[in-house]
């Protein structure tokens, strides 16, 4: 029978797979993990800050770390898999201030009850990050910047661990990194969006920068063994592109499809990753980027399986979703979950592109734990398999 790689290597080649891959994100210490891996200072936040800011050693994080994502893992049953980022070997310890309370150099963090995360205790103060990022520093960056970029040889520590204990098992995954190249514009800072319009040389520096940044990236990783790469960075809203279809076809169209090359010269697929409404850009994201699959299909947003399939993008671009990350997978009942997986592979299994079977985002903080279990076991019915934990 096809293993993992097999499988995703056939949806990529626009070949019918035995059945449609499977691949997931969960956010770090989402609940979903308890029940699977326990509460540990690998899937409890407030545990993990309680023992970094008590001194636990780095080496422990990292253990920890790539132990709950193996396992959440290898519990559902992924063909693909993308791992959050290990913590840094030097990270700022916190420090406890009170009860699920915490400081790191001067900025104060909570638990979230509902989340059950740890995030800012002021998000709308000087703290946040949008306003962590000035116009004086972006300048002095690319100023000092000397056109080099340094090697990153190592792996990053989580996923060469997961690696090791699914070879041990006998697993072999299909694993994915996302690696941009300054294309996200939705993240940019309101001045660099006026760049793009009174400052394009400077823009065009900066975009540079940052490109050169992650084309070195890319080949590491695919040197590291990561075998699908996810580019771009999310660059619409609901309502459309976050910039105008002329400027993302002169300034970031070009910029992803140098990636894509990069991508491809390594023997990998390129993957865009963009939540939003991307109708008003169809033809540079979809067609003329070069690119092989498209994931956080963002169905709320327009997105439909419908309605690519309709524009002719599912015969070209493998598809990564489409279930409902906005309601369905928050909101809906197990048998809408349901209903929706088995309408979603129906799709799928209609695309020459290739499909494979994701939520339209990830399984993120208001993702019920128990909608994402009955998506996953409504996958598994549809193909024949046996439930999860039988």
């Amino acid at each position: 029978m096809p293993g993992s790689v097999e499988r995703v290597r056939r949806a990529f080649a626009h070949q019918a797979p035995d059945r449609t891959p499977l691949f997931e994100i969960f956010q770090p210490y989402h609940p979903i993990h308890w029940q699977i891996c326990g509460r540990t200072v690998g899937t409890d936040q407030a545990l993990c800050w309680d023992a970094m800011a008590e001194g636990i050693a780095w080496a422990e994080l990292i253990e920890a770390e790539a132990q709950a994502a193996f396992r959440i893992a290898r519990f559902f049953g992924l063909d693909m898999v993308r791992l959050n980022h290990a913590t840094q070997r030097d990270y700022v310890r916190p420090s406890k201030i009170g009860d699920k309370r915490w400081s790191v150099n001067g900025v104060e963090y909570i638990l979230n009850e509902r989340t059950s995360l740890v995030t800012l205790a002021h998000p709308g103060g000087e703290d946040a990050y949008s306003r962590r990022i000035t116009e004086e520093s972006v300048l002095a960056d690319i100023e000092a910047w000397d056109g080099t970029v340094a090697p990153q040889p190592e792996p990053d520590p989580v996923y060469r661990r997961v690696r090791e204990l699914a070879e041990t098992e006998g697993i072999e995954w299909v694993y994915m990194q996302e690696i941009g190249v300054g294309a996200g514009v939705a993240f940019y800072p309101p001045f660099m969006l006026m760049w793009m319009l009174t400052e394009p040389e400077l823009y065009r520096r900066w975009l540079t920068m940052r490109k050169t940044e992650g084309l070195q990236r890319t080949k590491e990783a695919i040197a590291q063994g990561y075998s699908v790469i996810a580019i771009g960075g999310d660059v619409s809203c609901d309502k459309g592109p976050f910039i105008s279809p002329a400027l993302y076809h002169e300034h970031i169209l070009p910029a992803i499809r140098e990636q894509v090359k990069v991508i491809h010269e390594g023997g990998a697929p390129a993957v865009y990753t963009s939540d939003g409404n991307h109708w008003a850009i169809k033809d540079d994201l979809f067609f003329n980027s070069g690119i092989d699959g498209y994931k956080e299909v963002d169905k709320r947003a327009g997105m439909t399986f419908e309605r690519l399939i309709a524009e002719g993008i599912d015969e070209r671009i493998c598809i990564i979703g489409n279930i409902d990350a906005r309601y369905t997978l928050c909101q809906g009942t197990s048998a809408e979950v349901r209903a929706e997986v088995f309408s979603c592979l129906k799709l799928g299994q209609r695309s020459p592109g290739g499909h494979i079977l994701h939520a339209s985002h990830s399984v993120h903080e208001d993702v019920k734990a128990e909608n994402y279990l009955a998506m996953v076991n409504a996958y598994r019915e549809y193909f024949g398999m046996q439930p999860l934990g039988s």
